[in-house]
């Protein structure tokens, strides 16, 4: 009896002192499948990644979905502490300081209409003059697509706060492709039932490591490493990959079934 009621005092102790410290404010975009924001509630195979970490480091947190241009402002200015699932390149370095491991690597793919005569496997060395693209505020797509954008090779960019706006620009025309992850791509387009007016073209042109970022003036860096140690671990010993593959199964269950 004694023994138990030390131990559950003990339980009581720990939970209190972690618990009971400020949440680690993190900050994010809607991001389907990765974060994925209905009636309220988060969900997103990467939620589930970063909040099984700070679990185990025994860290609370609290994730805030804002548009991308924002929450990269709120890191960038200290009012978050950290930002995920965020591509690098060298304008964000200067403000946070990237995880070493890599949470996901993204498929980047281009969407457009059905029977356009747009080519993935040629695009990065085409003439874009005459092509509009879509893309959201502040999205980095690696470091070719990056590049075009920031040169100005396309005839016109729209520049949006969400996906769902990019694919509606492609569908209606007003916009000739638009870019995204390849997952989060197939999510709008179900969700926005759009399967058979648009396509996500093959190969996608270019594979894209995302990771969490910590503000530089929030000065999380010994907490930085103890992310990437738990990570490390994750992936090691097949937790990292059994939340993934859970995750993506229970999207397929749920999935409405065709009939015939």
């Amino acid at each position: 009896m004694t023994r138990r009621c030390t131990l559950f005092t003990l339980v009581c102790l720990f939970s209190f002192n972690a618990w009971s410290m400020p949440p680690i404010q993190l900050v994010t975009l809607d991001y389907p499948p990765y974060i994925v924001t209905e009636e309220g509630e988060v969900s997103g195979v990467a939620i589930e990644l970063v909040e099984a970490v700070f679990e185990e480091l025994e860290v609370p947190i609290s994730i805030e979905v804002l548009p991308w241009a924002r929450a990269l402002s709120n890191v960038q200015f200290g009012r978050a502490d950290a930002i995920f699932t965020a591509f690098k390149n060298p304008t964000r370095e200067q403000f946070a300081d990237y995880s070493n491991q890599v949470l996901f690597t993204q498929n980047i793919s281009l969407v457009v209409k059905t029977q356009s005569n747009i080519k993935s496997d040629t695009f990065l060395t085409s003439n874009l003059s005459d092509v509009s693209i879509c893309v959201v505020n502040r999205v980095s797509y690696g470091k070719q697509m990056d590049t075009l954008l920031a040169e100005r090779h396309f005839r016109m960019v729209f520049r949006r706060n969400n996906t769902a706006d990019c694919a509606h620009l492609v569908r209606t025309g007003r916009a000739d492709v638009w870019v995204n992850n390849d997952f989060g791509a197939r999510s709008i387009l179900a969700s926005e039932q759009l399967e058979d007016v648009l396509e996500i073209l093959s190969p996608p042109i270019e594979a894209t490591s995302s990771y969490i970022a910590f503000s530089k003036l929030r000065e999380r860096d010994s907490l930085r490493d103890r992310f990437d140690q738990v990570l490390r671990d994750m992936k090691g010993d097949g937790r990292y990959e059994a939340i993934i593959d859970n995750y993506f199964n229970r999207l397929r269950m749920m999935a409405p079934k065709e009939k015939g």
